[in-house]
């Protein structure tokens, strides 16, 4: 299919259904009117109505959000690889990233960590119209303790990387290096509390920070205005950051009874991605990775299989969030079936990456639905979603801001 950027001030644009993310519910032959940039009305189509695009046998819905992504650097890197990325390299690699992400369907994303404020460039460069891609969320550089998931443990000692670095031990330092990334432009603290998959020498197991330094982080970012999300795979971590107050956990690997109990009571986001760790064992050494993050994401995606299925039939606020960027771009779709095998249905699936997702951010009515006053992000497929939910990974339409970027 072609790709265009159609500029319009008012743009109209029907199908034979439309998917209310908000209730669920499949409505018929709705017109999407668009003026300025916003939903202005989704109403049924007039007999004979005459629209700017009509799609015929697809199902309108609005653009998807992912909540963990990484978009800046090169796909299927080897950690030598990202070693001799220059920043320079790394931010082009990002533009072709983000268009890859913004033509599957994903209008908004949290970026979760990134290297040499590559992106908050980003950010602004799609928010200025210089380039296409979905609307950023970013948190710069990722805190993380001495040794833990974010420090170069790889590394012999003598030799030194003079990079953008986010190591920081004790509350005070911490609350330093929040501040520090609210400086330079994040709009979310992302802080490591585990070890992980793709980091040389760590047990995602591990509780690499402690509470109190845990709690430093959220009160110095709420100081700021921002929320933290918290990587956690092990039990004790995700406990830890529930109890600091995080707004999310990323991963929640290893969930158990009283981190559910604890994450329902205080109503935080866990964002799991089981279909980072599928993939990584699918495409093995030829995706660039290291016996040692094999064999850790082979563990991984039995236990996060389990704690998904855990966390919804507790009733866990789960959001979407895919961790893009370990794996290649513009994937999101293929994740929805694991949140299916895992207990979702597919609206469910769907709702996890629109209505939650919008939650999650605080941007509910602007973003995730097709509600009047919200951005106009809409996307259309074939077929009807909520019977088949992989649709979703061919998108026949897209549109940002009401600017139409890919179509029929």
């Amino acid at each position: 299919m072609p790709n265009t950027l159609l500029l319009a001030a008012a743009l109209t644009i029907a199908a034979s259904r439309t998917l209310d993310v908000d209730s669920g519910k499949i409505l018929a032959d709705r017109v999407v009117r668009i003026e300025d940039g916003k939903i202005r009305a989704v109403e049924p189509r007039k007999p004979g109505e005459r629209v700017d695009i009509d799609l015929g046998d697809a199902t309108l819905l609005p653009g998807l959000i992912d909540v963990h992504v990484h978009l800046v650097g090169g796909e299927e890197d080897t950690p030598y690889d990202h070693l001799r990325e220059t920043t320079a390299r790394a931010a082009i690699e990002g533009v072709a990233n983000a268009r890859k992400t913004l033509l599957s369907g994903v209008t908004t994303v949290r970026d979760l960590g990134s290297r040499d404020f590559a992106d908050v460039a980003l950010r602004d460069a799609i928010a200025a119209g210089r380039v296409p891609g979905p609307r950023m969320l970013v948190a710069v550089k990722s805190l993380s303790s001495t040794g833990g998931h974010g420090d170069r443990n790889d590394l012999p000692e003598d030799v030194h990387v003079d990079r953008y670095e986010a190591i920081a031990d004790g509350p005070d330092a911490i609350r330093r290096k929040v501040r520090e990334n609210v400086q330079r432009g994040a709009d979310w603290i992302k802080v490591l509390a585990t070890g992980g998959v793709m980091s040389a020498g760590t047990d995602p197991r591990s509780a690499d920070y402690t509470l109190d330094e845990l709690k430093a982080a959220v009160e110095a970012a709420r100081e700021k205005g921002r929320d933290v999300a918290v990587h956690a795979h092990g039990t004790e971590g995700i406990l830890r950051a529930t109890l600091a107050g995080a707004r999310s956990i990323e991963h929640a690997s290893m969930l158990d009874d009283k981190t559910i109990q604890e994450i329902k009571a205080r109503g935080t986001f866990v964002v799991p991605n089981p279909y980072t760790n599928a993939y990584m064992v699918e495409r093995g050494p030829a995706g660039g990775y290291q016996p040692y993050q094999l064999e850790k994401s082979k563990e991984i995606l039995t236990l996060k299989m389990e704690s998904l299925k855990r966390a919804i039939r507790a009733g866990l606020p789960v959001a979407f969030g895919t961790d893009s960027g370990v794996q290649a771009h513009g994937l999101a779709a293929r994740q929805f079936p694991l949140f299916i095998e895992a207990g979702m249905t597919p609206t469910q699936a769907i709702q996890a990456a629109t209505v939650v997702n919008a939650r999650l951010l605080r941007m509910e009515g602007k973003v995730g639905t097709l509600a009047p006053g919200a951005y106009a992000d809409v996307i259309a497929v074939r077929g009807d979603p909520t019977k088949d939910v992989l649709a979703l990974a061919k998108p026949i339409l897209v549109v940002k801001d009401g600017e139409v970027h890919l179509r029929p």
